[in-house]
């Protein structure tokens, strides 16, 4: 694990919670755990809480890594202010790049391997907020805005945080099978390993308070509210009291979607909360939440999360839960 000061601490230790935990259920070590900084010794991460490296960056030659090492780099707040003050990262994972090592990147830490031509010409996965700062970066690479990570060849990359756990139960199921990523899961009671084109951003997230249009608040509320009514561009126009124009200039300066993918991202997060909170059946889910058909809410799903309702159930449930639910 590279990490360094001011990095985002679970970005750190949440992955290696993860293969800590591979190791318990394996009932060997499986994985060593590493935490390199550029010095030895503590370093404070952007949380205030001081982790502790155990060797610098010049502790280990990267040339001699081999197919059985992974690097992973964790991010942080600093973005590209952190690749130019931190270059010994960089020339670190561009060194390893050589080699047969997995090389992976959590958050923002897909800076370095951007900045080291790592993932030029591969699809690359980072935190939402700085996925546009990516794509100028390094115009070759093809950032996928929706991913909660994407593994392309050896290179491992993850939008935000929590999306570093998914990653690493991704890397524990290819690595060691399905059901030893599923036993790392429950041992910590988080969710089995989340498709990698999952969303990482929830229509559902979005807040009234944080849309500065009080026209586009009042709408959005509209239709949480009754996901079931007709929502077709002009019935939202008219609800909002806006030209066609000025709706869709609204809704892509506030949201960066259109209201026809808002509203169809809108009824898939409801829809998977109703998935894992309840037991009514999919066909049943697909009506309360706007779809009218079954067939509309599976290709609503293949375009937002690229999975089926069925498979998301069956994902996410343990098997008691959805035992009998009518698919």
């Amino acid at each position: 694990m590279l990490a360094f000061p001011d990095c985002q601490i679970l970005d750190v230790v949440g992955p290696l919670q993860m293969f800590s935990g591979a190791n318990k259920e394996l009932d060997h070590q499986a994985y060593h755990l590493t935490v390199m900084a550029p010095a030895a010794g503590p370093f404070e991460t952007s949380s205030g809480i001081s982790l502790v490296a155990n060797l610098p960056f010049s502790g280990l030659a990267p040339e001699t890594l081999g197919a059985d090492d992974t690097i992973v780099v964790a991010g942080g707040d600093g973005g590209l202010a952190a690749v130019a003050a931190l270059e010994a990262i960089t020339v670190f994972v561009r060194a390893a790049s050589l080699t047969r090592a997995r090389i992976v990147s959590i958050c923002s830490g897909a800076f370095f391997l951007a900045a080291a031509g790592v993932l030029d010409g591969r699809r690359a996965a980072t935190h939402w907020r700085a996925i546009e700062n990516l794509r100028r970066f390094r115009p070759l690479i093809d950032v996928d805005a929706d991913a909660t990570f994407v593994h392309d060849g050896n290179v491992w990359t993850s939008a935000g945080v929590t999306a570093g756990m998914d990653l690493a139960l991704a890397i524990i199921d290819a690595d060691f099978g399905p059901e030893t990523a599923l036993a790392v899961a429950r041992r910590h009671a988080v969710f089995r390993t989340r498709p990698g084109g999952q969303s990482q951003f929830a229509v559902g997230q979005v807040k009234q308070e944080t849309i500065g249009d009080p026209r586009l608040a009042a709408l959005i509320q509209r239709i949480h509210a009754n996901p079931r009514e007709d929502w077709r561009a002009d019935t939202m126009a008219r609800e909002a009291g806006l030209s066609l124009r000025s709706m869709n200039r609204l809704f892509r300066s506030e949201l960066n979607t259109s209201p026809a993918e808002f509203v169809d991202r809108l009824r898939v997060d409801q829809a998977r909360r109703a998935l894992l909170e309840t037991k009514a059946s999919i066909e049943g889910i697909a009506h309360s939440c706007g779809f009218g058909s079954l067939r509309r809410m599976d290709r609503a799903f293949a375009r937002a999360i690229s999975t089926t309702p069925s498979e998301y159930r069956a994902r996410f449930n343990p098997p008691d839960q959805t035992a009998g639910v009518a698919s």
